[in-house]
């Protein structure tokens, strides 16, 4: 029993994206040209940038909007097994180390703050300014008016403009020509023109990013 539980979990949505999903450095130029690294990093100081990417079949989404892969993706991401720690860490106080904050940034008036990962919808994105666990905001969204025609994202910013760490997730959806979806990701000390002290983790945080990516693409292929 156990060794057919075990090969049944190791053909699942989740190793199936560590097999299949690759890991590069660079980043879309609009993404770093975008409203949110104009929060994020005023002064344009140099970035540390990765990307994960994985393609997926169109049957495997054709019944989702962007909106709601977008939403899945970002339940599994902050709800997932992976982030539990991270998670709990944050909700003990952790937070308080580095809470989010950007200066030029104003919240929606319908912005929320959530603590409770149960909470995190999976049909539907946050409004913007809301915070997750105190150490991340969503800071932009974009959904494609027609399928196809343009990537759908979001942006959760984390650090704060005014020390020495900040950055931002990108979660984007594409269709065509190939439907995939991508984890963008840039980190940058805001108030210092020099490399963020979080680029001496590189090999951790490159397995960590994918390993948070699989959880964000089972929650996809699986509704949750």
């Amino acid at each position: 029993m156990s060794i057919n539980w075990f090969r049944t979990l190791s053909r699942g949505p989740f190793f199936e994206s560590l097999r299949q999903s690759y890991t590069t450095s660079p980043v879309s130029s609009e993404f770093l040209r975008s409203s949110s690294s104009g929060f994020i990093n005023p002064r344009h100081h140099v970035v540390t940038t990765s990307c994960v990417t994985q393609h997926l079949s169109e049957s495997e989404i054709a019944r989702l909007s962007d909106e709601e892969v977008l939403a899945l993706f970002t339940t599994g991401f902050f709800s997932g097994f992976v982030f539990a720690c991270e998670r709990s860490i944050l909700n003990m106080g952790g937070w308080r180390l580095l809470p989010v904050q950007f200066s030029n940034f104003e919240d929606d008036l319908a912005a929320i703050t959530i603590w409770d990962h149960t909470k995190i919808p999976s049909t539907r994105l946050l409004p913007l300014g809301s915070r997750l666990f105190g150490s991340f905001k969503l800071i932009d969204k974009h959904l494609s008016i027609s399928s196809g025609s343009e990537p759908s994202y979001v942006d959760y910013g984390f650090g704060s403009d005014r020390f020495a760490f900040g950055g931002c997730h990108r979660v984007q959806i594409s269709r065509s020509p190939q439907p995939e979806i991508q984890l963008q990701q840039f980190i940058c000390n805001p108030s210092k023109n020099s490399p963020p002290a979080m680029r001496y983790l590189d090999r951790f945080h490159s397995v960590y990013e994918k390993l948070l990516f699989a959880d964000g693409i089972r929650s996809v292929l699986t509704r949750g």
